[in-house]
């Protein structure tokens, strides 16, 4: 895998809904592309932030990505400690990376779309 979209913000800014949309858009294509989610980001995949307007349509089209072959999401293990979140505090699979094996994937990666 070589694409990825790296979300960094939060529901109310455009660019979140750009992000999800040229994931989803890639994802129709086949592409398969890695959501990366850091920063703000991590709270577009959070299943306690539902009860916003913003974020539970972002999860409604979230849930899209079942109908695709897309790997799970990345999130950083400092950020999820940082924050007390655990893996199952998501409203679906994330894959969590230590900060050596987050680091060698963001690098290996030969696009990315950042949001």
């Amino acid at each position: 895998m070589s694409m990825a979209i790296i979300q960094t913000t939060d529901a109310s800014s455009p660019q979140a809904k750009l992000g999800q949309d040229m994931l989803l858009a890639l994802a129709s294509l086949d592409l398969n592309p890695q959501l990366v989610l850091s920063g703000d980001g991590l709270r577009l995949w959070l299943r306690s932030e539902a009860n916003s307007s913003d974020v539970q349509s972002l999860h409604k089209r979230y849930a899209m990505l079942e109908l695709f072959d897309c790997p799970a999401p990345w999130v950083n293990a400092d950020e999820l400690a940082a924050h007390g979140w655990q893996s199952g505090d998501f409203i679906a699979h994330v894959e969590v990376l230590d900060a050596d094996r987050w680091r060698d994937k963001i690098h290996s990666l030969s696009n990315t779309l950042v949001y």
